[in-house]
């Protein structure tokens, strides 16, 4: 009971000393390639050093950190880094708690228990590094600066204990992401800026998962390598495995993952106090919960209502150096820069979706991509809702069904006559396995695992009657089947 009385107050003065104006800021989280960063990636390399040295089932240690996130099922072999664990009926409390099974509660909390997260993580870094302004840097790929997209020099180094082997080889060479995956980065954060629901299939949480976040992961993990790469994964204590941070299971234990959403975290934070962010309501987080379990720097175990974490997550004791989107200061109340409307401190969400055409497909998505024409009554149905209705939300849903975790990704377009191709968003397939059962190989059942794939496509359309083309190019040279079951347009209310 006095410990449940300690943290209520601990809750209380937090949100009297860390208001939503950033107020109450105490600590600045710095970009990983910038000179300012030097010090808290250093303080990072002491605190790691120091969790590696830690029994597993201490839980400040680096196994038990990466394992809260998750843990594979089984451990091949004896298990050499934890010998307390060996199967799922072995795990320590908190264990396996991170969002990746494409339910409604999970996507709803991705973003805020991964905040949390990484949130812990940085007061577990601060108390033992010594640094006590210690701030989780990011990385900021996608950058126009080139440096910016190189792997930052301490996670690569190998007398370091932020160093992982199993990872794109040209990232840990030091090497910057490649042109056309910078490329696709930046296609994901542009189009995310102007996602008008935090909420839904298409809204801004589920989209950002997709991409640049599972994107990224995959990326890192050298499942987008060409030619492609293979490694000994650590974790699950495999030979020609995917690297750890292309797994769920296995990528909180890659220091480069607390860089990756501590970025994810900035992109969400950009949007949030932009004129377009949104946010969830304290009623849905209820009635869609999640267990918010972590590790307070004294050892204590901590447990979290609901009211407790949205208190925290949208009133913050850090900021960035810089945000995306032009983004500067919560916009509240008043009008924008430009005189748009200034976001609500409540969320559009997404309630009910009204069918303007659906077409059953039934193909595999080849290496040449595809290409299905929207021609006719369908093309004029679209622009007929598209036009009559102010502000009118049309989505492209696309439902596809995969076999075996796909090593590709696939990017949709819009493409009218005489017209560049407008980007729509990006397919990936992070963590599928994970969400639905997985053999060696990453196979799924028979049956195969039904995804959907919803984007907003309202600011891509074009007010005309003419015809157009869903356009979805392949990139890689995967061999995992992917097949389109279905195409619709979709108005939501």
């Amino acid at each position: 009971m006095e410990k449940k009385i300690t943290l209520f107050f601990i809750i209380l003065i937090t949100a009297f000393c860390y208001p939503q104006n950033k107020n109450g800021v105490q600590f600045v989280r710095k970009n990983a390639n910038s000179p300012e960063a030097k010090a808290d990636l250093e303080a990072m390399n002491t605190a790691f050093k120091k969790m590696r040295e830690m029994g597993c089932e201490k839980g400040l240690s680096w196994y038990y950190q990466g394992a809260i996130h998750n843990i594979p099922p089984v451990i091949n072999g004896k298990n050499n880094l934890c010998p307390e664990y060996q199967t799922m009926k072995d795990k320590l409390w908190a264990w396996s708690d991170c969002t990746h099974d494409r339910s409604v509660n999970a996507s709803l909390n991705f973003l805020l228990w991964h905040r949390m997260y990484i949130w812990y993580l940085e007061k577990i870094v601060r108390e033992l590094s010594g640094k006590k302004d210690f701030a989780l840097p990011y990385w900021n790929y996608g950058s126009i600066e080139k440096t910016d997209n190189f792997m930052a020099e301490p996670i690569r180094d190998k007398s370091g204990s932020l160093y992982i082997a199993s990872r794109y080889s040209i990232l840990n060479n030091g090497q910057s992401i490649l042109p056309g995956q910078v490329n696709q980065i930046q296609l994901s954060l542009n189009e995310l800026k102007t996602n008008p629901s935090f909420t839904g299939n298409a809204g801004f949480s589920e989209n950002l998962e997709q991409a640049p976040h599972g994107f990224m992961h995959n990326l890192i993990g050298g499942g987008y390598a060409k030619p492609s790469e293979s490694y000994y994964n650590e974790i699950y204590q495999k030979q020609n495995f995917s690297g750890l941070m292309a797994n769920v299971p296995s990528a909180g234990f890659d220091p480069v993952f607390w860089l990756h959403h501590s970025m994810i975290d900035r992109i969400w934070e950009s949007w949030d106090v932009s004129i377009y962010g949104q946010r969830p309501t304290l009623e849905q987080l209820k009635a869609n919960p999640w267990p918010y379990e972590f590790i307070a720097p004294n050892g204590d175990h901590i447990t979290y209502t609901m009211e407790e974490v949205y208190n925290i997550v949208f009133n913050l004791d850090y900021k960035y150096d810089t945000l995306l989107y032009g983004s500067k200061a919560p916009v509240l109340a008043g009008k924008g820069p430009k005189g748009e409307s200034a976001k609500k401190a409540v969320s559009f969400q997404d309630s009910k979706e009204k069918v303007i055409w659906e077409q059953k497909i039934g193909k595999p998505i080849e290496g040449t991509g595809f290409t299905h024409k929207v021609a006719s009554n369908f093309a004029q149905n679209t622009n007929k809702i598209f036009k009559s209705a102010v502000n009118a939300k049309i989505v492209l849903n696309l439902d596809v069904v995969v076999y075996k975790e796909p090593k590709d990704y696939y990017t949709v377009y819009l493409r009218y006559p005489g017209k560049e191709d407008e980007y729509v968003g990006t397919m990936t397939f992070f963590g599928v396995t994970h969400e639905h059962g997985t053999g060696e190989n990453h196979e799924l059942a028979e049956t195969g695992v039904k995804l959907n794939f919803s984007y907003y496509i309202s600011d891509d359309l074009s007010k005309s009657d003419v015809n157009f083309d869903i356009i979805i190019k392949k990139t890689g040279q995967g061999d995992a089947k992917v097949t389109l079951e279905k195409i619709s347009v979709a108005q939501i209310n």
